[in-house]
């Protein structure tokens, strides 16, 4: 008996569940999603990883019931539209986290320049020089830093939530649909590390450059005040603001995490319940009003 052939019988005996985790096992084998698509396209797209389950389902069905051929359909149909709807949730998955990876990189590539900028803005006020930062005074140079200090903490912590949601939500989508296993491809995967770590670090240099330049402020305001025995609170105001509590965003807002789980399988339920349809000719119909339910035409 030949490799292929043995393999061919194992799938008939797997679950659609089974189907899935082998095939996002399958995608993990290759460096990259390119890699393994280029590998795939090699075959014909019956023989492709995407469809063979399709046919061990479908002969499952008919080994289980091989005297009853309204029964064997109706399980065929069943059983190929849970692996549809399963294969349709890796897909999904891979696309969206993908396109996020995308998006949050570019944030973050803007967040590090900017961070860098008003770090130099800080010098400038630091050192009392208010006409660099574009200002005539040095406490209204100190208040407009501070006001982008915020501004930048507000966006990065905002980048930073966005991406631990979609990091929990892959992992809640592998442990209720997929046995725990990992399903992203691995440089998608080590992407969504990355470019995380990259505004973990942004965050901590942030953290530490407002501890330091709160620091550096007090001492200031101090030999100040030990010069003209009059204090100015403009100097400090906003500039010992908090820190970023990264651990804190690490929790991550559950509501936020179920958000994204719920549309992804939204879609892939639909693209199941349509690949059914499919058999009868009704998924025109039930994709039209999907479509129309999406853009509030129906309720």
């Amino acid at each position: 008996m030949t490799k292929d052939k043995r393999l061919d019988e194992i799938e008939v005996q797997l679950t659609p569940e089974q189907l899935a985790i082998r095939l996002a096992d399958r995608i993990r084998e290759f460096p990259s999603l390119e890699d393994f698509l280029k590998h795939m396209l090699k075959d014909s797209y019956q023989q492709s990883p995407f469809m063979t389950p399709f046919y061990s389902l479908e002969k499952q069905a008919k080994e289980t019931w091989p005297q009853d051929a309204r029964k064997e359909r109706e399980r065929s149909a069943e059983l190929r539209t849970e692996f549809q709807a399963l294969k349709m949730l890796l897909t999904q998955t891979i696309r969206e986290v993908g396109r996020m990876i995308v998006a949050n990189r570019q944030r973050a590539q803007l967040q590090a320049s900017k961070i860098n900028t008003l770090i130099l803005k800080g010098s400038f006020a630091l050192i009392g020089l208010p006409e660099m930062l574009s200002e005539t005074s040095l406490d209204s140079a100190r208040l407009r830093l501070c006001s982008l200090l915020d501004d930048w903490a507000n966006r990065s912590t905002a980048l930073f939530k966005d991406l631990i949601a979609h990091k929990a939500a892959v992992e809640t989508i592998q442990k209720d649909y997929f046995g725990s296993h990992p399903i992203l491809p691995k440089d998608v995967e080590a992407a969504l590390d990355a470019t995380s770590q990259d505004v973990r670090e942004l965050i901590a240099e942030f953290n530490d450059y407002r501890k330091d330049n709160a620091e550096w402020t007090k001492q200031s305001c101090d030999r100040k005040k030990e010069k003209t025995e009059i204090a100015s609170d403009v100097h400090l105001k906003g500039e010992n603001g908090l820190p970023i509590d990264v651990e804190a965003i690490e929790k991550c807002d559950e509501t936020s995490v179920q958000s994204i789980v719920d549309k992804w399988i939204s879609h892939a339920r639909v693209s199941g319940i349509g690949y059914r349809l499919e058999q009868t000719g009704e998924h025109y119909d039930f994709f039209w009003e999907h479509f129309r339910t999406e853009m509030g035409m129906k309720s």
